[in-house]
C-alpha cells in the first residue's frame, strides 16, 4: 500500500505508532446499499465512494468507540475531516454514510489490530533545528518480510 493513494476499507495494512504497530483491518457491512466502494485517504483525511444512484446530499459521519462523533454534509461522494482530528483512533472508529430523507446508509469500521511480534522496535526521533524531524525504527521481530510501516504525524493540542 502506498501512502499517498486510497485505500479500500476492507484491506489490511500496518500503521506505525511511536510503540505499537497496528495491522488495521477496515470492514463494511453485508447489506445491500447503492454505496459501495468506500475508501479513506488517512493523508488527506477525506472518505470517498461510489454510488449506483444519484443523490445530491450525503451526511458523513466519523464516529470513535466512546460515540463522539464529527459530521458533516457534502453534495458529492467525498467527505474532509479536520486534519487535526482528536480521536483515539488506535481504539477503532466507524465511518458512516448516509443519504438524507432516506433510509439509505452505509457503516464502515476501522478495526485496528496487531499481529504479535510485529510491532516497531527501536523508535526514535531526532529533531534538527526545529525544521526537519529525522525518524528511525526496525521491523518487530515476527513482521513479516513484506511488512510495510507508516509514520503519520499530527500536530496535538
Amino acid at each position: 500500500l502506498k501512502p499517498d493513494r486510497y485505500h479500500p476499507l476492507y484491506s489490511t495494512k500496518a500503521i506505525a505508532y511511536p510503540y505499537q504497530t497496528y495491522a488495521a483491518t477496515l470492514s463494511a457491512d453485508t447489506q445491500e446499499s447503492p454505496i459501495k466502494n468506500v475508501n479513506v485517504d488517512w493523508r488527506k483525511m477525506e472518505l470517498s465512494w461510489e454510488s449506483s444512484r444519484n443523490f445530491s446530499e450525503y451526511k458523513c459521519i466519523i464516529m470513535d468507540r466512546g460515540m463522539e462523533y464529527i459530521d458533516t454534509e457534502v453534495n458529492s461522494p467525498l467527505c474532509s475531516f479536520p486534519a487535526e482530528l482528536h480521536m483515539p483512533m488506535h481504539k477503532g472508529l466507524t465511518f458512516v454514510i448516509e443519504v438524507p430523507n432516506t433510509n439509505i446508509s452505509k457503516q464502515c469500521s476501522f478495526l485496528p489490530g496487531g499481529m504479535k511480534g510485529s510491532a516497531i522496535e527501536n523508535f526514535s526521533c531526532v529533531i534538527y533545528n526545529i525544521f526537519l524531524m529525522n525518524c528511525t525504527w526496525q521491523a518487530g521481530r515476527d513482521a513479516p518480510a513484506d511488512t510495510q510501516y507508516f509514520l503519520f504525524w499530527q500536530k496535538s493540542r
